[in-house]
């Protein structure tokens, strides 16, 4: 009995802290998969409304949209996409400090069967957004 209430008070606070870890995660994927959700049915003026403000209150929106018209309608619908990866960091080029998340994923696309995608996102009010895409 004693070795249990050691192991317990031992390694349940690193059980709870990798389950919190993976709710997290979790939370993170599953927000990319829902916008990405957007960019697949070609709903990109959502998916840029669904930016943290700081970003869409700058008035590149039509940029924006234009820029995924022009390349991303292009490749088609996704006919797969794998998760890769997910790189936690606090520091972005060209962004403030804070808490920032990116998620790899091979896609590959009815006219483009290799491809990356990378969904940034980023903890700014209390939830995760999505706050920048790229593929090649």
């Amino acid at each position: 009995m004693r070795r249990l209430l050691i192991y317990l008070l031992v390694c349940a606070p690193g059980f709870w802290l990798l389950a919190a870890q993976d709710a997290e995660e979790q939370l993170i994927v599953d927000t990319a998969y829902k916008w990405l959700a957007l960019t697949d049915a070609g709903q990109y003026e959502a998916a840029w409304n669904a930016y943290p403000q700081r970003i869409t209150s700058g008035g590149l929106g039509q940029n924006w949209i234009g820029l995924m018209q022009a390349r991303r309608t292009p490749l088609g619908k996704p006919k797969s996409r794998e998760l890769i990866k997910i790189t936690h960091q606090s520091k972005l080029r060209g962004a403030p400090d804070g808490d920032y998340s990116i998620v790899e994923f091979e896609t590959s696309f009815e006219r483009k069967t290799n491809s990356i995608e990378n969904v940034t996102l980023t903890k700014e009010n209390g939830y995760w957004q999505v706050s920048g895409y790229h593929f090649h």
